[in-house]
């Protein structure tokens, strides 16, 4: 799974990293943040608590171009009548994505983006100790990764348009087997010469994008517990444990 993520760089970074026009983009106001948590579950989206949500940039193709827009981070469904599940849509299973409810029609219309990532937390489980020890984990040669996700349209009780997503997770690598050890999961992430491939192809020209991200291409360090707070937001929550 991938429930808390980063992004430590600004709109104008994002933009270069994705080959976003920037009169393609809606981004601009974006401001870097480094504990990312999802929006709270079962809340109502109205233009009073829209600032209680969680917006991220996710990148779509429209027109033959790329294009950044702000979504509500976890995916609201159509039929939720502009409300945030009570359970979790933050992240889409590859496996299961077709299949349920939340998930298979914006699959079944290739509704994909792209979600840029600057590194991503997970908690590992410590033999012998009741805590579990939170690390950072980012790519070792691309300074802005993409998950690969999953977008929807949906609308507010008021008829108000709603643009939110998931992130598509799969089976973890040795790597992410070891640090993520009580599901074993992490997120699918798409290489820049594959993100077209991502963003364009039908569903069955994708399905090579569920295999575990290769050995070797990420790196992982323990961070301090700091990050268990989804209110702080400072570059102390990606600062290696005992710095």
């Amino acid at each position: 799974m991938c429930g808390r993520f980063n992004i430590t760089t600004d709109a104008d970074a994002l933009l270069s990293a994705f080959e976003v026009l920037e009169e393609h983009s809606q981004i601009s106001s974006f401001v870097p943040n480094y504990n990312i948590s999802p929006s709270p579950r079962e809340k109502e989206i109205s233009e009073e608590n829209l600032g209680a949500l969680t917006f991220i940039p996710i990148v779509r193709k429209q027109g033959g171009q790329r294009t950044f827009e702000m979504a509500i981070w976890p995916l609201v469904p159509k039929w939720s009548a502009g409300k945030i599940p009570k359970f979790s849509t933050a992240n889409a299973r590859f496996e299961t994505v077709d299949q349920l409810a939340s998930f298979r029609t914006a699959w079944k219309y290739s509704q994909r983006c792209l979600i840029p990532a600057t590194g991503f937390y997970e908690w590992q489980i410590v033999e012998g100790e009741k805590r579990k020890q939170p690390w950072h984990i980012s790519h070792q040669s691309q300074a802005v990764m993409s998950f690969a996700g999953l977008w929807e349209r949906s609308f507010t009780k008021e008829g108000n348009s709603i643009l939110s997503c998931s992130i598509i997770t799969t089976q973890a690598n040795q790597m992410m087997s070891e640090i993520h050890n009580s599901n074993q999961r992490m997120p699918v992430i798409v290489d820049p010469e594959l993100r077209d491939v991502w963003l364009e192809e039908v569903p069955q020209q994708v399905k090579s994008f569920a295999e575990p991200y290769p050995d070797g291409l990420l790196g992982a360090y323990p961070i301090s517990s700091r990050v268990n707070i989804p209110t702080v937001n400072s570059p102390q929550c990606i600062k290696p444990l005992g710095e």
